[in-house]
Order: structure tokens, then C-alpha cells, then sequence
């Protein structure tokens, strides 16, 4: 075995750390509230031979916890909510492909699975998985990094095919009435 034995650290996202975080604040308080409804120890021992006999009332005791640590603790939890969000940062390299979620030290990065428009191809330009590009009426979404033409190559994949051409609509004025002759 290793000298310095480490354990893997669990990934959590944002919101699976805070419930994790108020899982573990509702133990504790549960926990605290438990041991408030312990007995405290006995009192001390009268002195031997006057058993039976009996003393003075003592002055009642404090009564065991309440709730207002729960209040108290739910109130803290949000201000510590509260002051990481707003330090936090969004940011993203890539034009929103990646979202980059800086908390004091930790980055977070969500990637995600959305098509980009990139306008109208244009050859020589490189572009990556992703992109969505619109060549001869068609819509083209590249599938790699690439500067291949789309149509022609399998890092292309077709989205939306051009439509063939309607007729001609009709304008909405009405066309002035031509005469009709009968023979």
C-alpha cells in the first residue's frame, strides 16, 4: 500500500453540494435535538441514614431546546448560499458550447449539446462540432472540427433540405375587373 493513500473525491454539481450540505445541516440538528431530550446526570446523593426524608423543592430546571436553532441555522445557511452566488461567475470560451461556473476557487464546466449558427459557409474557415451552417438553401451541422465543404463530406450532417419553389402568392389588392365578352 502507498505511503500517502488517497480516496477519490465525489464530483457534485452545484445544486447536488447545497442539498448534500442541508442533508447534513438537518442531521446535525436532528442529532441536537435528540441529545436536548436526554436527561441530564442524577443529582448528588443525600447523606446516609436520612433516607426517605425530604428536602426542599429545587428550582426547576431549564427547559430542553427548542426549534430557534433551526431558525438560526436555516438563516446562515442562506446567507452562505447567498454570498457564493454572488461571487460566482459565468463565463464561456466557445461561444456557449461551454459554461464555465467559477465559484472563489472552484471552476465548474457544464458542456453542452447546442447548435451554433455560424451563417453561411464560408470556404477556408475551420469549424467545430457543432457549428450549423446554411450552403444552397440547406442547413448543414458539422459533426467534427472542419473545413470541408458541406454536402460533400461525412463531417457534415444535413439538418434542413431547401424546400422546392411554390407558386407565386396572389397580392391581396384586388385586380381590376377585365371584361368578358361572350360570342
Amino acid at each position: 500500500m502507498s505511503e500517502n493513500p488517497t480516496i477519490p473525491v465525489p464530483q457534485y454539481t452545484f445544486n447536488e453540494a447545497i442539498g448534500v450540505c442541508l442533508a447534513l445541516c438537518q442531521r446535525c440538528l436532528a442529532e441536537v435535538r435528540a441529545l436536548a431530550r436526554i436527561p441530564g446526570p442524577r443529582g448528588e446523593r443525600g447523606p446516609p441514614g436520612e433516607i426517605g426524608i425530604k428536602g426542599e423543592r429545587g428550582p426547576k430546571g431549564e427547559a430542553g431546546r427548542n426549534a430557534s436553532d433551526l431558525t438560526f441555522l436555516q438563516e446562515y445557511v442562506v446567507e452562505q448560499v447567498e454570498r457564493t452566488l454572488k461571487t460566482g461567475k459565468v463565463t464561456t470560451p466557445d461561444g456557449g458550447r461551454t459554461l464555465r461556473w467559477i465559484l472563489g476557487d472552484t471552476v465548474h464546466e457544464i458542456k453542452t449539446a447546442i447548435v451554433l449558427d455560424a451563417g453561411v459557409w464560408k470556404d477556408g474557415v475551420t469549424y467545430v462540432a457543432g457549428d450549423g451552417v446554411t450552403l444552397a438553401g440547406n442547413f448543414f451541422i458539422a459533426q467534427t472540427t472542419t473545413n470541408a465543404k458541406p454536402g460533400k463530406s461525412e463531417e457534415w450532417r444535413l439538418a434542413v433540405r431547401r424546400g422546392i419553389d411554390g407558386r407565386d402568392a396572389r397580392s391581396d389588392e384586388k385586380r381590376a375587373a377585365e371584361i368578358v365578352r361572350f360570342k
